[in-house]
């Protein structure tokens, strides 16, 4: 029994096995996307799609959300077309995640029980499965060129458009698209130079195509180079963030991305002096795994496939922007470099510390470091597992409280979303969570009524997008306090609210208002998994003490006021 599952496991052969799988795979996605209901990312491309036109898609929201239009061109379609929000968006998704995977199944190399073991991958299933994003797409395009990898210089017609289409969907396929570039490149040079024929590299094809796969990667990143005044992750413009500092953080940013796309979880954010403690066990892991990959894959001769794109991202990620679900693109470049070491070799090569250490042990010390081996695959199966319950067993807000406002019928009166505020201290201005009035207001950054206003016709609320009222997506623009104050003024000619989604500092808009006017009428509870965590929180809709005693039946709950 045993040699016969050494034998089925081994095996490279593609068959009934690789089709039982993605039927599982498109099952298990078409279930949990069934329960998911979409996030603010989600929400912001649909809007996108919906309400912007072509011209603004293609040539003005890139600057603001940092990535090429490629994404929102193709759920223009459906949004125009008026189909069902969530239905659409889920099956889009799917559509090419599903066709990812396909490729991953009949066209790797690998044997058959890393074949059926990595679909289930927590970014290859949940985050960019269930999760509607143009990380799909993406997946999709590194499987492609992984599998005209091998025949690169034969036919790199397809390998180039493979990359193309990669720098077509997202900044990051870019970053990698060029990293590839630069090795192909560098082994091109080195024949020549071997040969002593260097200069047949300016007739070289395979070189004027990389040439123009440069001019598209430079169009795009001029399409997408964000404007003087976008706001990004607290930078209110280009200049902040493109301006770092240099420092240790960054370095083990850069090593841990490795380990966190397939065997551990950062933090949310950038690692605080605070926080270095904690994470030590994970970068001391992350090293270890760091160090044994560069070994493997040097003796697998594909060190510079790996190292050159993964420190263009790294780089990037840790100087300049990132996010956790980023890090789920290492894991998708990671499966590109050994479909290329498999298809090579046909097997990954270990170096010869590893296979004499592995020889001297014995018994059940053998297995263990056998099944410690293959925690980058069961790990993430299990990150699946846990954020797809998550998903399934909890509702998610925004569509909660959008049935809510229609339950009440809430859009016939003047409903106020809360803003982005960004609270500082008057005395150092460091970050503060306590309830002082000093803060910088973003009064385009409106977060909560983007995600909600897909499961309406029309913009509900009076003070999002107020000098372009038909506009439901949010421009990821910051404010002068110039300009906040006179998007604010307008705000202030309308009147004060009858209802108000969740709680701001509604008298810095209405300094004459009475917060004891409004009570709290519903309450609704997050649960956003991420791996092995979820991410509570809550929001609270209020309304007008008038208003709740005009329709009578709603329950006014004991929550924080307005201030």
């Amino acid at each position: 029994m045993k040699e016969k599952f050494k034998s089925w496991a081994f095996s490279k052969e593609h068959g009934k096995c690789d089709v039982i799988t993605l039927i599982i795979y498109l099952l298990g996605v078409c279930t949990v996307s069934f329960f998911h209901e979409p996030w603010f990312d989600e929400a912001q491309s649909w809007a996108i799609a919906r309400s912007g036109t072509i011209k603004e898609i293609l040539f003005e929201i890139p600057h603001y959300e940092g990535h090429p239009p490629l994404w929102h061109l193709i759920l223009v379609p459906f949004a125009k077309l008026g189909a069902p929000y969530e239905l659409s968006l889920a099956a889009v998704n799917i559509f090419f995640m599903t066709l990812a995977v396909a490729v991953l199944l009949f066209k790797s190399p690998f044997p058959k029980l890393i074949r059926c073991l990595l679909p289930f991958n927590f970014f290859l299933f949940y985050q960019y499965g269930v999760v509607s994003r143009p990380y799909s797409v993406l997946t999709l395009s590194f499987f492609l060129a992984a599998a005209f990898y091998p025949s690169r210089n034969k036919k790199p017609l397809r390998y180039v458009f493979s990359l193309a289409f990669m720098c077509m969907i997202h900044s990051f396929g870019i970053i990698f698209a060029g990293g590839l570039c630069v090795v192909w490149l560098s082994e091109i040079i080195s024949k020549y130079v071997k040969e002593k024929t260097f200069l047949k590299i300016f007739s070289d094809k395979h070189c004027w195509m990389m040439l123009g796969l440069l001019v598209l990667a430079i169009a795009i990143i001029i399409e997408i180079f964000p404007n003087s005044n976008t706001y990004t992750q607290g930078h209110e413009n280009a200049e902040e963030l493109f301006s770092f500092s240099f420092s240790y953080v960054q370095v083990m940013w850069y090593i841990m991305y490795l380990s966190e796309a397939f065997l551990i979880q950062m933090p949310d954010s950038k690692l605080d002096s605070y926080d270095v403690a904690s994470i030590i066990p994970q970068f001391i892991t992350a090293v270890f795994v760091f160090v044994i990959a560069l070994s493997i894959l040097h003796k697998n001769k594909k060190i510079l496939t790996f190292i050159i794109p993964y420190s263009f991202f790294g780089l990037f990620s840790a100087l300049i922007y990132s996010s956790p679900y980023h890090s789920g693109m290492v894991g998708v470049f990671l499966i590109f470099v050994f479909w290329g070491i498999f298809a090579d070799n046909g097997k990954i090569e270990l170096p010869e510390y590893i296979n004499k250490a592995v020889s001297s042990l014995r018994g059940g010390l053998k297995k263990a470091v056998v099944a410690i081996a293959f925690l980058p695959m069961i790990v993430p199966i299990a990150w699946s597992a846990y954020s797809s319950y998550i998903d399934i067993r909890f509702d998610y807000w925004y569509k909660e409280a959008a049935e809510f406002i229609k339950e009440y019928r809430l859009y016939d009166y003047k409903i106020l979303s809360s803003w982005t505020q960004d609270v500082i201290s008057e005395e150092n201005d460091s970050w503060r969570i306590d309830e002082v009035y000093a803060c910088r207001d973003y009064p385009k950054l409106q977060g909560l009524a983007t995600a909600i206003l897909p499961y309406f016709d029309d913009n509900i609320f009076y003070n999002y997008n107020i000098d372009d009222h038909d506009k439901t997506f949010m421009h990821y623009q910051s404010s002068t306090e110039e300009e906040a104050e006179a998007i604010i003024n307008k705000w202030r000619e309308q009147g004060p609210p009858d209802v108000v989604l969740d709680r701001c500092q509604i008298t810095k808009v209405y300094p004459d208002i009475d917060v004891n006017d409004y009570v709290a009428v519903k309450r609704i509870e997050v649960y956003k998994p991420y791996k092995f965590k979820t991410d509570k929180q809550y929001i609270t809709i209020y309304v007008t003490k008038d208003l709740f005693n005009k329709i009578g039946t709603l329950e006014e709950l004991t929550a924080k006021k307005l201030y």
